[in-house]
């Protein structure tokens, strides 16, 4: 899976360099651009709320809610279980082909909007990635058994340990053997990339029309497939709006200013040909 990524990641960087003079020429922004700005951006007043209504609500509905929502899904699965799967895979993907491709298409056809939303969505499900994963590791949460029954086994079972009770968490981040269930990944990563475009694009409704339903089909299909608890999509879902809607937003900024040619200073991180494959580099534009 590593050997995949890196790959990924190089494939990536050669095919925006070889683009790169044109990009330069269609005043794209970059996903590496402000990028301390998206880390920093979600956190800021009035955007935190978001993050501290996550951490506020789970307490009640790990209390009150997990469990009942948790069975009633799992003695009805009202969606059923290719519904879930299905929502698995896709979740997993699209914050990954949809904001590549975007951003890879807009390069090659020297549209520069497009692209440049293409890197808004990609350093969303980036920094939301970073964000969330963090916030796995500190509360190794347990997500539920699936159809509630301790003895089925589940195919990563070797990564995520699952428990009968809502409220197994287990604040060590030293302790690798791993619940990674708090917030849902899939859910914050998917909401992200939407939101990122949502901001981005705000006089195209039909984003918001279609990308929300969508994400919410996600959300459901992690409770119907018993990958997440309730109080896991609720907390990743206002993570994640908070991260991609500020990102979108600053790059729609950063965007308009390119075209109007007002000066910006910022710290970058670049592909190059260092052994970790990335640079630093102070960038004025005129």
């Amino acid at each position: 899976m590593r050997r995949r990524l890196r790959l990924l990641f190089a494939l990536c960087i050669a095919l925006s360099w070889s683009v790169h003079v044109r990009a330069d020429d269609a005043q794209v922004i970059h996903p590496w651009r402000a990028l301390g700005d998206g880390f920093i951006g979600s956190y800021t007043w009035p955007n935190v709320l978001y993050h501290a209504s996550a951490v506020a609500l789970t307490p009640p509905i790990v209390y009150a809610l997990d469990e009942p929502a948790q069975r009633y899904f799992q003695q009805h699965n009202p969606l059923g279980p290719t519904f879930a799967q299905a929502t698995l895979a896709f979740g997993w993907v699209s914050p990954i082909i949809i904001p590549a491709g975007l951003y890879l298409g807009g390069l090659g056809a020297g549209a520069s909007e497009i692209a440049t939303a293409g890197a808004a969505a990609l350093q969303a499900v980036v920094v939301q990635a970073v964000i969330v994963t963090a916030l796995k590791w500190l509360t190794d949460r347990k997500g539920p058994y699936p159809n509630g029954d301790p003895a089925q086994a589940r195919w990563s079972e070797g990564l995520f340990r699952d428990s009968t009770s809502a409220k197994d968490f287990n604040f060590n981040p030293f302790d690798v053997t791993g619940g990674l269930r708090w917030p849902s990944g899939h859910t914050a990563s998917n909401i992200a990339l939407v939101s990122a475009l949502v901001a981005f694009y705000p006089d195209e409704p039909w984003l918001a029309a279609l990308g929300y339903p969508v994400v919410l089909a996600i959300a459901l299909g992690m409770i119907e497939g018993d990958y997440h608890w309730l109080s896991d999509i609720v907390a990743g879902a206002l993570m994640g709006h908070a991260i991609g809607w500020v990102i979108g937003k600053r790059f729609r900024r950063l965007y308009e200013e390119s075209k109007s040619g007002k000066q910006q200073q910022q710290l970058e991180l670049l592909p190059s040909a260092a052994p970790l494959g990335l640079g630093m580099q102070l960038r004025f534009d005129l």
